[in-house]
Order: structure tokens, then sequence, then C-alpha cells
């Protein structure tokens, strides 16, 4: 038997795994591969939807399927297929149309199981569509033909905060999950999900015990991972609410998190 039978570790990508430049170090692809072959499952818990995660294959492989679209979906890497989702309802069009007709200077992403759509354009979008190496596909969300799986509000992260406040005083607050994945993204997802939920489905599906899971991130889209994994765990540079919420604290993205975190585990420092 491996130290890490039965042991499903999900963490979280950016400013988690990932450095500030968006690699994952050496250090952490090692001890990943090394926690794999002690018979442990590693996968991501991510806002990203599969086409952007999928980059992260240039540095190491998932052994399990991935929480993707912040919880609303889980995917497959093996067999390239999402195994599980939610969808918005039809009135999301409402929040939509809300925030854009409120705020000339957001820009808006509509992502389905299998596109992203990108509805309206500002920097911050254009910088998205780079760093995730996601192609064109410009349309007006009134048109989208597919449900809807999660919806992106995308601007600089001096007013982020009007949009957080214009959903919060809305009629919509209490009807949808809204969560703030980086200073720049605001997101509107079905009601009730979240990464801790999707972990919870994952672990179902894999037939884990949910005491044998591993949760780490950073951000307010990963607080519910920390609260609901097994063991939860922020990272150094993780915002306070999520340090409060840990189990435990690592150190920071840019110091090899998951190395920490699993090399502590074989010390006996952090209990799995």
């Amino acid at each position: 038997m491996g130290k890490f039978d039965g042991i499903l570790l999900c963490t979280d990508l950016d400013d988690t795994l990932l450095t500030t430049d968006k690699r994952v170090s050496e250090e952490n692809s090692r001890a990943i591969e090394h926690f794999k072959s002690e018979g442990g499952l590693f996968t991501f818990a991510t806002g990203r939807v599969p086409m952007g995660a999928r980059l992260m294959l240039e540095y190491v492989h998932p052994n399990a399927p991935m929480v993707c679209f912040n919880g609303a979906a889980i995917y497959d890497f093996e067999n390239n297929k999402i195994l599980w989702s939610r969808s918005l309802d039809k009135d999301a069009l409402n929040v939509v149309e809300y925030i854009d007709n409120m705020f000339d200077f957001v820009g808006i992403e509509v992502c389905t199981n299998e596109k992203i759509y990108f509805c309206k354009v500002n920097n911050v979008v254009e910088t998205h569509k780079i760093l995730e190496r996601l192609p064109d596909n410009d349309l007006d969300y009134r048109r989208i033909p597919e449900s809807w799986t999660k919806v992106l509000f995308m601007t600089e992260p001096d007013k982020i905060q009007l949009v957080r406040g214009a959903i919060a005083e809305s009629p919509f607050a209490d009807k949808y999950t809204f969560m703030q994945s980086s200073p720049c993204y605001y997101e509107l997802l079905p009601k009730n999900t979240g990464k801790g939920e999707g972990l919870i489905h994952l672990a179902e599906l894999l037939n884990i015990e949910i005491s044998h899971t591993v949760g780490i991130g950073d951000n307010e889209n990963d607080l519910s991972l920390v609260e609901m994994a097994g063991t939860g765990i922020a990272v150094a540079n993780a915002i306070d609410t999520v340090k409060r919420a840990a189990d435990y604290i690592t150190a920071d993205n840019n110091s090899s998190v998951v190395a920490a975190v699993i090399n502590a585990a074989e010390r006996g420092e952090i209990i799995l």
C-alpha cells in the first residue's frame, strides 16, 4: 500500500499551484508525481474552463477528474468530456442585462460546457483570452444557443467593487451564487455552486470519503473548497477569510505550495 492511498488532493490553480508568472514549479511537479506513485489522487479545482485548464498538462497530469467552472462541472481529462455539470436558468440573462446596462466598462464572458463566448470585450477580457489561449468567439449573449454554465463580469480591480455592490443591491442577489475569483473577475453561477460542492460530488463519483480529501486555495472562490474538504489548506498569500477557514496555512504560491503540503504530510506535520 502507498502512503497516500485513498487521498484525493484538489488544488486551485491561479495564485496557488501556479507561480505569479503562471508556471508550475519543478518542485511541485516532482512532489505531485511522488504523491500519485504512493497511491494519491491528484487534480485541480479551478474556475477555469477545461480548455484553459488543459494548458497545465504541459507541467503536470492529474490522475483524477477536475472540478472546473468554480464547481459547476467535473471534467475527465483522460476521456476529454464533462462527467457532470450544473446550468444557470434562463433568468440569468436578466442579471447580465442588468450589469451590462449599468456599467459600460464591464467586460462580459459567458461560458457553456463546450465554449466561451466573448459578449462584451474590454482590456481584461483580451488579457484573459491571451493568458488561456482562447479562440475568438464574439457573440451577443442574447443569441447564445446553449445553456449557460457561468458568466464572468470583468473589469479593472479598482472598479470590481462597483459590480459587487450593484449585485448586492439587486433583486438577483439571493437567486444565484456570486463570487470573486480574481482581482478582475466577478462570477455568476447557479445557486449553491462552489468548488466545495464540486469536490463533494467528485468524491462521490470516486467513492472517496470526504474526510479523505484535501483542498488548497487562496481566494474567495476557494473558500468552500477549503471549508468542505476533509483537510482545508490556505496558501500564505490567501485572503484572510480563507486563512480563517483553513486547518493549515502553508507556503505562498511562489514557494511550491503543493510540494510543501505533500512534504509536510510525509513528516506528519499535516494530517491528511
